[in-house]
C-alpha cells in the first residue's frame, strides 16, 4: 500500500514553514521556511497617511480612516503569497493530503486565500502558531491529526 504524503503548513503573519509527513512512523521533515521578506513583494496600498479634507472657514480638517489597517493589508497579501508558494509545492512533489496550522487571523486569511485543489486536500487546519516549533516537537503537536 502506498503511504500518504502530507504537506504541512505552519504559517504566522511573518514567517512560512513547509514540513512533510511521508506515512505512518516517518515522523515529519523540513522542506522550506520563507520570511515575509522572501516571497516577493508585499503590495504597499498606503503609499502615505491617510487623506485630509479640509473644511470650511474656521472649521478644522477630518481625517479620512483607512478601510482596513495596515497590519491587516500585509496579513492578508503575506496569505496570498503563503498560498501560491504551498500550492506550488504541493502540485509539483504530488502530496495526497494537506494540513494548515497558524493563528486565528491568519488562519483565516490563508482559508480565504486557499486555491480549490488545496481545500479538496485540507485534511485539518489547527487555530495555533507552531512556526517557532522545534522540528523535533512538532510530531506531539499534530498527533490528533496525523500518525506521525
Amino acid at each position: 500500500m502506498k503511504p500518504v504524503r502530507t504537506l504541512i503548513l505552519l504559517a504566522s503573519e511573518k514567517q512560512m514553514r513547509l514540513v512533510e509527513n511521508v506515512g505512518v512512523g516517518k515522523g515529519v521533515a523540513e522542506i522550506a521556511t520563507y520570511t515575509v521578506d522572501d516571497l516577493g513583494e508585499i503590495s504597499s496600498r498606503y503609499a502615505d497617511a491617510p487623506g485630509r479634507q479640509r473644511g470650511g472657514p474656521g472649521m478644522g480638517g477630518h481625517e479620512f480612516e483607512r478601510p482596513t489597517s495596515e497590519r491587516r493589508q500585509q496579513r492578508e497579501d503575506f496569505a496570498d503569497h503563503v498560498m501560491d508558494e504551498t500550492a506550488r509545492i504541493f502540485q509539483a512533489n504530488g502530496y495526497d493530503r494537506l494540513v494548515v496550522a497558524a493563528a486565528p487571523k491568519m488562519l483565516g486569511a490563508l482559508r480565504d486565500d486557499m486555491p480549490a485543489p488545496l481545500k479538496s486536500a485540507l485534511h485539518a487546519d489547527l487555530d495555533k502558531d507552531l512556526t517557532k516549533t522545534e522540528l523535533a516537537d512538532l510530531p506531539s503537536h499534530l498527533q490528533d491529526v496525523l500518525a506521525v
